[in-house]
């Protein structure tokens, strides 16, 4: 073998190697980028879920509802941080029936929608995510998950805590049971 052979040889490996990582390097690059639009449909959403978590908690005798706490942001945040792909698809999904139950049954999208055709709507997720529920399937229904984190994010917002709940910035000794008044608030702290 001579020297115009060998440089020959090692370029071609060279070469190979080179090409090779580039189809790795590009195959996860199109991996991010898919899993970047998969995620893109939640926030892409968060004007919808504001309105369904503001229909949860409206606002009511001066107490600002979930829109105000910004708990739409935080929905779409927690979805992002720390839930799985899988569960991600479900709640979008589930956003997606809520459109379309709207748009078959008031012809408008939820968002135009007004509270009671909202809480008509609602009535028939309550009902499938209770059957959901004494069935035991899994995963939980799209409705029983937006409840649960439109009251999370709504009562650790500082709106929830100070207005919608009784809040004490000092609270004093702990006690276990303290009985409520008729109308009074629940406790913050």
């Amino acid at each position: 073998m001579n020297r115009r052979e060998a440089v020959r040889r090692a370029t071609f490996l060279l070469g190979g190697a080179i090409t090779f990582s580039g189809f790795g390097a590009c195959n996860r690059v199109n991996q991010f980028l898919s899993s970047e639009t998969e995620s893109k449909s939640i926030p892409s959403q968060e004007s919808l879920i504001s309105e369904i978590a503001d229909t949860i908690i409206p606002d009511n005798k001066g107490i600002p509802g979930a829109k105000a706490a910004g708990v739409g942001p935080f929905i779409v945040m927690m979805m992002q941080d720390c839930y799985t792909e899988d569960i991600q698809k479900h709640f979008a999904d589930g956003l997606m029936k809520v459109d379309e139950i709207s748009n078959v049954k008031y012809n408008k999208s939820f968002i135009s929608l007004t509270l009671k055709e909202r809480e008509e709507i609602f009535k028939l997720f309550k009902a499938e995510a209770q059957a959901q529920i004494t069935a035991g399937a899994s995963p939980s229904h799209f409705f029983h998950l937006m409840y649960e984190l439109t009251c999370l994010g709504y009562y650790t917002s500082e709106i929830g805590a100070t207005k919608a709940l009784r809040y004490v910035h000092i609270p004093s000794k702990y006690e276990a049971c303290i009985p409520l008044q008729p109308g009074q608030k629940a406790w913050a702290t």
